[in-house]
């Protein structure tokens, strides 16, 4: 049986879910096809990063990329020895965990316990019960419906006619009648004072002072 070996698994990004084995001394991570695992990623450099296995470790290094490499969200300048569980960022959006994977046994094998034993009993199923539902009734015995009754528009009171006819029959409001006897009054304060004035108090006023008897 093969031994255990190492992969990284896709948490988010464009590839999210898909797992890359890491088998080989190097693997290059980057935007580029051409890479051992490609990342279409727009935050991903060409060659972004690449994975070194020296004999059972596994290293992550940075390959001069643009937005970096992180590992458990600090970047790295230098190759770094990964541990299972360990969390690589590329860019913001890319994540990838480092596991172990250990390849699963050969399906096709039939041991002689599996040929022993009986095949599984199908149960029948059961009928379902149907609710009742009593017959409908003949369209004779069927009542029609009553249709809903519509608003009435309320028509106007008689007194509110009678009221609104009182208004027009009124007139001019109290305050505007009030308002027209404070002008008359003051109209004629004004007219009064001016007829009785001196002629002296009329001199002088610019406007008058040619009149007769007004000094020169």
């Amino acid at each position: 049986m093969p031994g255990p070996t190492y992969q990284l698994m896709m948490r988010s990004g464009v590839k999210a879910g898909k797992s890359y084995p890491v088998e080989q001394e190097e693997t290059l991570v980057g935007r580029d096809l051409a890479n051992d695992i490609a990342v279409p990623d727009p935050e991903v450099s060409r060659r972004h990063a690449r994975f070194l296995m020296r004999e059972d470790s596994v290293f992550i290094e940075d390959l001069g990329s643009t937005n970096g490499t992180f590992l458990n969200g600090e970047r790295i300048s230098a190759p770094q020895q990964l541990r299972l569980g360990d969390i690589v960022t590329l860019g913001e959006n890319v994540n990838m965990v480092f596991e172990k994977f250990t390849p699963e046994e050969d399906m096709t094998m039939v041991t002689p316990d599996i040929e022993k034993t009986p095949p599984p009993t199908v149960k029948e199923k059961e009928p379902e019960a149907v609710a009742y539902q009593p017959p409908a009734q003949p369209a004779a015995f069927q009542q029609p419906m009553a249709a809903a009754p519509q608003p009435v528009a309320p028509m106007p009171s008689e007194p509110l006619m009678v009221e609104e006819e009182e208004e027009m029959k009124r007139g001019l409001p109290t305050w505007l009648i009030i308002l027209i006897l404070a002008i008359v009054f003051i109209v004629v304060i004004i007219a009064v004072t001016m007829f009785f004035m001196p002629a002296s108090w009329w001199c002088a006023i610019d406007i008058f002072n040619l009149l007769e008897g007004c000094p020169i």
